[in-house]
């Protein structure tokens, strides 16, 4: 089966993750299981010496690991191309969330997997939080939000869906409907 994806450099954003063939919506392209990495306090990851790249990713209960598979690649957009469908913290596919042509960096809104945002103590420490967005898609809100519920309205309603079980139990009032 030929490769979906090739990892490489981007205009101005580090490296992203290409299409090799055209993508149909709803086609699973990334399955990413942080499972299997060795899991640090927020103390040993602020000494890491890899803890400044981007690849670092919450675990849960105050946990965190380093990821350098192909999702931690994959670049955001406020109008991405993908998403993220979380089945636990430490299990998630990137799925297509719209067709993808060949030769296009594959995105995802990381604001829409702001799963630190949940827990405002542990983001506020681990130093994730608001971030300037660089994404110059038409529907760019101008930062990357730390928490999954100060995105728009329809935003929560399409993406809530994906988000792990536990924090859909924990806050199924939430988004408003």
């Amino acid at each position: 089966m030929r490769p979906l994806f090739t990892i490489k450099k981007t205009k101005g954003n580090g490296r992203g993750v290409f299409a090799l063939t055209d993508i149909k919506k709803g086609r699973h392209v990334i399955r990413c299981d942080l499972t299997k990495l060795k899991t640090y306090s927020l103390e040993k990851l602020k000494k890491h010496p890899q803890r400044r790249s981007d690849h670092w990713d919450e675990a849960g209960r105050g946990k965190w690991v380093l990821d350098f598979s192909p999702a931690s690649y994959v670049n955001h957009s406020c109008d991405p191309n993908c998403l993220t469908k979380y089945y636990t913290l430490k299990k998630k596919d990137i799925v297509a969330r719209r067709d993808i042509k060949s030769g296009e960096e594959m995105t995802v809104d990381y604001s829409t997997g702001a799963i630190y945002g949940f827990n405002k103590k542990s983001h506020i420490t681990a130093g994730a939080g608001i971030m300037k967005c660089r994404c110059n898609s038409k529907k760019c809100r101008k930062i990357i939000t730390d928490d999954f519920f100060e995105l728009p309205k329809g935003l929560q309603r399409e993406y809530f869906k994906n988000l792990p079980p536990s924090i859909k139990r924990k806050f199924v009032k939430r988004p408003k409907r």
